[in-house]
This record gives structure tokens, sequence and C-alpha cells, in this order.
């Protein structure tokens, strides 16, 4: 499974890219874009910049740009907060809110074929993304620092 194993994250990517990136198109986001919005709306604690970078696994100065983005485009606000200025909690606006339920429509709809998968596919199906996303985070947490492997 050595040289397989790139094929089949990479797979992975492209199937998952070709059948979700529509969905955020249609509000004229991208897919990072939109998983920063969800994340915002789903989460019940006050999220901050950091929060961001640590989800999408990009950079803090490119998660601070991209928040920047969406508070330019009115999806979010920014709020600094005292007494260490440094950190930077974030909130969805009234156009955040609603783009956040425009495109839950469109994910209801994969969300409803799935329901209706048959009862070992579906359990495949969660019981593999878990799997799948316990060995990234082992392997993360394997390689931390050694970019000796890249």
């Amino acid at each position: 499974m050595d040289k397989s194993l790139l094929l089949t994250f990479l797979a992975l990517k492209n199937k998952g890219n070709r059948l979700l990136s529509p969905i955020p198109q249609v509000v004229g986001l991208t897919s990072l874009q939109a998983g920063v919005l969800f994340y915002l709306a789903l989460s019940s604690r006050n999220v901050t910049v950091g929060d961001v970078s640590e989800l999408t696994f990009i950079d803090p100065a490119n998660a601070s740009t991209l928040c920047k983005k969406l508070e330019r485009e009115g999806y979010l606000t920014r709020t600094r907060q005292c007494p260490d200025r440094r950190v930077v909690t974030l909130s969805l606006t009234k156009k955040g809110w609603e783009a956040v339920s425009r495109l839950q429509i469109h994910i209801g709809h994969y969300l409803e074929l799935i329901a209706e998968a048959p009862d070992q596919l579906r359990e495949n199906f969660y019981q593999g993304f878990a799997a799948i996303d316990e060995m990234l985070d082992y392997l993360n947490d394997q390689i931390k620092g050694d970019h000796d492997l890249c």
C-alpha cells in the first residue's frame, strides 16, 4: 500500500472537492471560507483567529488575512479583546448567518442522500471517516516539526 496511499488520499480529496466545492460557490464563497463560517455558526464559544488557523491548517497570518477578507465582504466581525489586544474574536454578521442558512439547505440534499443509503454503507462511511481522521491526527502528531519528511 506504500505508493497507493498517496493516490488514495489524492482521490478522496479530489472526489470530495468535486462533490462539495460547488456548494459554497452558490453564495460566492470558497470551501475554506464556508468552512470558517460553519465553524463560527456551530461553535459554542468565542472563536479566535488562532482557532481558524488550527481548523484550516494554515498559518496564523493567512488565517488573519482570510478573516479580514470575510469581514470586508460583510460575513463576520473581528473584535480585539482586552487586555490582550493581539487576540481577535470572530462573530457572524446577519449576512454570515444568511450564507450559512443557504449553504445548509444545499448540504441538506447530501444529508438526505446519506440517510437514504443502505444501512451498512452509511455505517461504513461514518466509521471510515472516523478512522481516517484518527489516523491523520496520529500521523500529524508523529511528524510535528519534522520537515525532513517533505
